[in-house]
């Protein structure tokens, strides 16, 4: 993969996980890599071609195995590039995996207007997953009205009675 052709590298460190997720030109994911050492997972996803492949080591177990793509844009980590991605519209069904099963999912990202996250103005972006499934999950992004950049989030990561989790730029 010529170095030209990425867009974006990033790390991101939650809940003891380690992602690289590396995107192309357009924004979309190329590869993605997870490293979770407290379940022996330790594996990479990358996609070419409408096909994603799947290897390394998931819950303790050797994973090779490719999935289909259903069409959508790859954004594993939508924070690090939906205000540009909605930029010039007001919707956009993507795809992604679920890095706690590894299953791909179809999800929406809806732009929902300006308003105040800790007295800055912030574009607001509502994920979900996509079809009937919306009724049962959503969560906010929050992007800089200027450069678009993610400044914060919103959103329940869990079951029912699990509290809100906020996070929010501290500049």
């Amino acid at each position: 993969m010529p170095l030209v052709e990425l867009f974006l590298a990033a790390f991101a460190m939650a809940q003891e996980r380690n992602y690289i997720s590396i995107c192309g030109k357009t924004k979309t994911s190329i590869k993605w890599t997870e490293e979770h050492k407290s379940s022996n997972t330790n594996l990479s996803i990358s996609l070419n071609n409408g096909i994603y492949s799947i290897s390394g080591k998931f819950n303790g177990k050797q994973i090779s195995k490719k999935v289909k793509s259903k069409g959508k844009p790859w954004y594993q980590n939508i924070a690090y590039n939906a205000g540009l991605t909605l930029k010039n519209s007001k919707f956009v069904e993507y795809e992604c995996f679920r890095p706690d099963n590894m299953k791909l999912y179809t999800m929406s990202a809806a732009k929902k207007g300006t308003e105040k996250l800790d007295g800055k103005n912030a574009v607001r972006i509502e994920v979900s997953l996509s079809g009937f499934m919306s009724a049962f999950w959503s969560c906010d992004y929050y992007f800089d009205t200027s450069s678009l950049m993610f400044v914060g989030y919103k959103g329940v990561n869990g079951g029912p009675g699990t509290p809100e989790t906020k996070i929010s730029d501290a500049r």
